[in-house]
């Protein structure tokens, strides 16, 4: 009966000893690492350049001081460059959707010229129209992939435009000037990176229509034409490509999603 006991007592400290505990399945659920999950949720500000083109027609604006009748049809095609900044917030659901809601003001110099039909003689002149700013407003919706956001936009922009005409009529010099603030509505499509919680780079395609706007021309410099005042209409359309580079300066923190792996 000792025997026994004592074989009992030996058997019961093994078992209970640390070592052989280790040994032994233990069911789980065991918690591991948490994963960190990027969020489009932020607030931004950065700065952006752009190449830009565009198409615009309009009447013979020579015809003010020719006094034609009628004239052809001017189209000047101007290129050029533009530099500015973009803010904006963008808010990101439970699932992948991103909505968004953002503001840009960029300056440059988008410019085109044209020659215009000969006015007779030795006469001649050349049509410009030039961006010199160019201001949006806009919301975006876009689907998110990690880091990645492919994004649709729309809205409403503005531009502060010349145009000019520029020659000679009866050999007296004339210079046509027309100033405008023009509004238009845009649409654009891009991808954007998050290269880090809090910097992101994007590269983006926009579409303006401004379509036709009257602009009234004068000239108030040359010595014969002084004082020639008229209204043209001047319909046109910009294109640009931007680059843009955004800090995140209200990111929300990474989201951690739990991870529970069984055995």
């Amino acid at each position: 009966m000792n025997m026994r006991f004592a074989s009992l007592t030996i058997m019961g400290l093994i078992l209970g000893s640390p070592v052989f505990a280790a040994d032994l399945p233990v069911n789980g659920p065991w918690p591991v690492p948490p994963v960190r999950v990027f969020t489009w949720t932020a607030c931004y500000l950065g700065g952006m350049a752009a190449g830009g083109w565009g198409h615009k027609e309009s009447a013979d604006a020579t015809a003010i001081v020719t006094g034609a009748a009628s004239a052809p049809a001017v189209t000047v095609d101007p290129s050029g460059w533009l530099v500015g900044a973009q803010a904006g917030c963008d808010f990101q659901f439970a699932g992948d959707t991103v909505f968004g809601i953002e503001g840009t003001f960029a300056g440059g110099l988008i410019e085109g010229h044209s020659a215009v039909i000969p006015l007779g003689g030795t006469d001649s002149a050349t049509a410009t129209a030039r961006l010199d700013a160019l201001a949006t407003l806009t919301g975006r919706v876009g689907y998110a992939i990690g880091r990645s956001l492919l994004y649709a936009k729309a809205g409403f922009a503005w531009a502060d435009e010349r145009y000019s005409a520029v020659g000679t009529f009866g050999g007296n010099a004339f210079d046509l000037e027309g100033p405008a603030t023009r509004f238009a509505w845009t649409v654009g499509a891009g991808v954007e990176w998050a290269f880090s919680d809090y910097w992101a780079v994007r590269l983006e395609y926009d579409f303006y229509e401004f379509g036709n706007h009257r602009v009234t021309f004068s000239d108030t410099t040359s010595d014969f034409f002084s004082g020639a005042v008229g209204v043209v209409d001047v319909k046109q359309t910009i294109q640009t490509i931007k680059l843009g580079l955004s800090f995140r300066f209200m990111a929300s923190p990474p989201l951690v999603a739990p991870v529970v792996t069984k055995y």
